[in-house]
This record gives structure tokens, C-alpha cells and sequence, in this order.
């Protein structure tokens, strides 16, 4: 069981937990963010303190902000929860998961704080700033369902940042072992580089295919599937979708239902799929494949994770 008393009397009194002023509009001067309010309250938050931002990426974190990023708009995560006033929701699952009064509990792995570390902006290209933001927000996704899944009276018995095995799991209110994988899909690179082209007053845009994406999710929850699949319990696949991956690619076809869970299988799949299907560890998924890992798992949930990262169930599959 995890250790959390500590953490939960921590999180009441971090001032991250009262920064809820949403002050997005305020900028400097020169229409650079300002971060004086914000790098006070890192040095009061152990979690941006210690886990998020710490001294040797806060320096270069300061500097890379005040520049701005003129070609994709980017801002830190944690940056622009704090000036939306949703810092909290960012910060307290750090607090009760990883974290006692006095800093970083020691179960916590050293991989998994790695990738928690605020840093992908630093890369100078803005398509792979996109990709390392989408590793980045999966961990952090990674507690804050475990938060969620809380709060609708699991009580957390395993995470991945303490110990190898699936994202979360948990004992249900009656008394059911659950294991939770969850897979994260944020804004795909073609999408952002065409928000990038557009920025620099390029031509941008062009068609879409309406199966691609929505093939997409069986491959994920075929991938989620299998690292499930030596877990007891009952085995939940989760897919988390980001506000506007969710309106520019899998809408309407989640809700009209266009995968069939319990027959899955890839819709006229084109070149640039199978080529990315090619190039996957293992190599391509048949549709066998697809069936035998998706058939041994119990339920497949999808959420689309708002701006305040609020969690939206779009879609529940019993699975079987």
C-alpha cells in the first residue's frame, strides 16, 4: 500500500493547492509571459520544486520563457496550468503519490521522475517539442487518473512510478483487484505542423483520412492490451484523448462508434499507417493478433481530457 497520509496533509497546505487566480490575459510589456508570482511559488511547492522544474533545469526554464517561442506558441504545462488557476490539478497528484512533507519518497523510481522533468521545450525543433510535450503529459495522466480513480473509492494500491507492472492499480469499492494501462494521444505532428506553417503565414491544411485516426486506438489498446496481459485481476484499458486531438480527429468516430471492440480490426488502412504499423516494435499487429490481445482484457474506456485536465468519459466497451 502506498504511504499517502503524509502526502495527503502536505497537499492541503501547499500553495499550489489556493494558486487559482486565472491569470492568463497579464503579460509584460513586450508580450512576454511574466514569471516572477510563478517562480516564487516553485520555491513553496515542493512538487515543481523537486519533481517538475528542478535547479538544474530552472535557470534555462527562465531564460527559454522570457525569449517566448515565436514559431509554435509553446509555454510549459505547468506554466500555463498556474496562469489558468489549475495548478492543482497538475500538482496534487505529484504531492499525494510521490511525495511526503519532506521531498520525494524513496520508492519513487528514477526513470519515472525523469520523465516528469519539465524540459521538452528545450528542444529546437517544434514538431519534436510537440511529440516529447505528448510523453510528457502521458506521465503526468498517469497520476492524475490514479486521482480520479480515487475519487470514485479505489484505494490505489500500485503505480508504475514505484514499481514495474501496469499504470495503476487498485481494489474497487467492493473489494475487486483492477489493473489500469492507460496509452495518451495528444495533437499529432501533421496537425501541429500545420498550426506552425500557418503561424509563419505559410500555406497550411489539406484532406484528412477519417480512418486513419480512429485506426489508431485499436493499435493503442492492442499495445495497452498486451502489457496486460500477465496481470490478475480485472484488466482496464484506458485512452486519454486531448481536447484538440479529440475535435480534429476522433469525435465523431468514437461516438458513432465506428470501432467494433468486440471484432477489431483496421478500416482501409493507407500507406503512412501500415509504414508506421512496419516500423512498430515487433513489427505490424494482424488482426488476430488485434482480436487475441484486445479479447483477454474486461473493459476498454476512452476519456477526452479537457483544458482544465478534467477527465470526459466519451466511450465504455464490456469487452467479451
Amino acid at each position: 500500500m502506498f504511504l499517502l497520509k503524509e502526502a495527503v496533509t502536505k497537499v492541503t497546505n501547499c500553495p499550489c493547492i489556493t494558486a487559482t487566480d486565472n491569470i492568463e490575459h497579464i503579460r509584460n510589456e513586450d508580450g512576454s509571459i511574466p514569471l516572477h508570482d510563478f517562480a516564487a511559488l516553485r520555491g513553496r511547492c515542493l512538487a515543481l520544486r523537486d519533481v517538475l522544474l528542478p535547479v538544474d533545469i530552472w535557470p534555462r526554464f527562465e531564460k527559454w520563457h522570457v525569449a517566448g517561442d515565436d514559431v509554435a506558441g509553446h509555454c510549459s504545462i505547468a506554466l500555463l496550468a498556474f496562469r489558468r488557476g489549475i495548478l492543482s490539478s497538475i500538482t496534487a497528484p505529484l504531492h499525494r503519490y510521490l511525495m511526503s512533507e519532506s521531498g520525494i519518497l524513496p520508492l519513487v523510481t528514477k526513470q519515472y521522475l525523469r520523465d516528469l522533468r519539465e524540459r521538452w521545450m528545450f528542444d529546437p525543433d517544434a514538431i519534436e517539442r510537440n511529440r516529447l510535450s505528448r510523453i510528457f503529459r502521458g506521465r503526468l495522466i498517469e497520476l492524475q487518473f490514479a486521482a480520479w480513480l480515487e475519487a470514485r473509492s479505489h484505494t490505489i494500491v500500485g503505480l508504475e512510478a514505484t514499481r514495474k507492472g501496469p499504470d495503476i492499480e487498485t481494489q474497487s469499492a467492493n473489494g475487486v483487484p483492477q489493473a489500469f494501462e492507460l496509452k495518451f494521444i495528444g495533437m499529432v505532428d501533421e496537425d501541429f505542423d500545420g498550426i506552425v506553417r500557418a503561424m509563419a503565414g505559410l500555406r497550411a491544411g489539406g484532406a484528412v483520412s477519417v480512418y486513419q485516426p480512429i485506426n489508431y486506438l485499436p493499435f493503442r489498446a492492442y499495445e495497452a492490451a498486451k502489457q496486460l496481459a500477465s496481470i490478475r485481476g480485472e484488466k482496464n484499458v484506458v485512452i486519454v484523448i486531448d481536447e484538440i486531438a479529440w475535435t480534429s480527429r476522433f469525435d465523431m468516430q468514437v461516438r458513432k462508434r465506428w470501432v467494433d471492440w468486440n471484432s477489431p480490426h483496421f478500416i482501409e488502412p493507407d500507406d503512412a499507417f501500415n509504414s508506421f504499423l512496419a516500423n512498430q516494435r515487433g513489427g505490424a499487429p494482424t488482426e488476430s493478433d488485434l482480436y487475441d490481445a484486445i479479447s483477454s482484457v474486461d473493459k476498454i474506456t476512452i476519456f477526452r481530457q479537457d483544458y482544465a485536465f478534467q477527465f470526459k468519459p466519451e466511450l465504455s466497451v464490456d469487452i467479451g
